[in-house]
C-alpha cells in the first residue's frame, strides 16, 4: 500500500498532479474537498503556505468573509495533536461556542457533516495539516491507516515540489495601508465599503489588496487573509 502511494506520488511532477491523484484516492471513501498546507518555523513565527486548497471557490469565499478560521475547531486540533483525527472527534471534545456551531452549521449545509485532518508536526515547531472534508462514515484502524499515510506522503511531495517557497514575514513586506485593507478584506468588507471606511476610491482600495496578495505568495484574497490570520496578524 505505502509503496503504491509513493511510486504514483513520485510520478507527480506538479502541484497540480498531486492534487489530483490525492483527490481521486479519497472520493473513494467519500471525501469531496480538500486542503494541504504547511507551516515553517521562523524567528518571527510560523509562515504559512498552502500547497493546495481544493474546496468550492464559494466556500472558501464564505469563509474568508465571515473569518472561520477564527473559530474553526478543526484548525486548533489540528495544532494540539499528533495522530490522525475526525472532525466529529474534535467536536465531542468541547461544547460549541455560537460562532463555532456556525461553522458547523454552514460546513453541513454544503454537504459535510464529517472530516479527517491529519496533522504532521516537524523539528524545530514546524507545522503541517492535510484536511479532508466528506460525510460520516465508519473509521477502522485500517482505514485510517491508510489515509494518515496517504496524506503524509502527498504532504512530503509537495514539500518536495514547492521547495517551500517560503512567504516573507507580512509584517516587513506589507505597507500600513496594504495590512489595513486586508484586514477588512478579512472583514468580509467589498472594496467600495473599505474605501469609505479609509476615505479612498474602491480602485485605490483594490489596488492596495493586489499588492498585498501578490507580495503574500497568494492567488486569491481568501488565501492572502488565511497567510496573515495564521500570521497572527488578523
Amino acid at each position: 500500500m505505502g509503496e503504491d502511494f509513493s511510486e504514483a506520488l513520485q510520478a507527480c511532477a506538479t502541484i497540480e498532479d498531486v492534487r489530483s491523484y490525492f483527490k481521486g484516492q479519497i472520493s473513494v471513501y467519500g471525501y469531496t474537498a480538500s486542503a494541504c498546507g504547511a507551516f515553517p518555523p521562523t524567528d518571527k513565527g510560523p509562515e504559512p503556505h498552502f500547497f493546495f486548497l481544493d474546496w468550492p471557490a464559494d466556500w472558501l469565499e464564505l469563509y474568508s468573509q465571515q473569518n472561520f478560521v477564527a473559530n474553526d475547531t478543526v484548525v486548533a486540533e489540528a495544532r494540539q495533536r499528533i495522530a490522525p483525527f475526525t472532525w466529529l472527534e474534535s467536536r465531542a471534545r468541547r461544547v460549541l461556542s455560537e460562532a463555532e456551531r456556525e461553522i458547523w452549521d454552514a460546513a453541513a449545509r454544503w454537504g459535510w457533516t464529517d472530516g479527517l485532518s491529519v496533522p504532521i508536526h516537524g523539528p524545530g515547531g514546524y507545522f503541517a495539516a492535510i484536511v479532508m472534508a466528506g460525510t460520516q462514515r465508519p473509521m477502522p484502524p485500517a482505514l485510517r491507516n491508510r489515509l494518515h499515510l496517504l496524506a503524509f506522503l502527498t504532504h512530503e511531495r509537495c514539500r518536495a515540489l514547492s521547495g517551500l517557497l517560503m512567504v516573507e514575514d507580512p509584517r516587513a513586506v506589507l505597507s500600513s495601508r496594504e495590512l489595513e485593507c486586508m484586514r477588512w478584506v478579512g472583514a468580509g468588507k467589498t472594496d467600495w465599503e473599505i474605501g469609505k471606511i479609509m476615505s479612498v476610491s474602491p480602485t485605490t482600495v483594490k489596488s492596495h489588496v493586489d499588492q498585498a496578495r501578490r507580495k503574500l505568495g497568494a492567488r486569491t484574497r481568501s488565501q492572502a487573509v488565511a497567510r496573515l490570520v495564521f500570521s497572527g496578524l488578523m
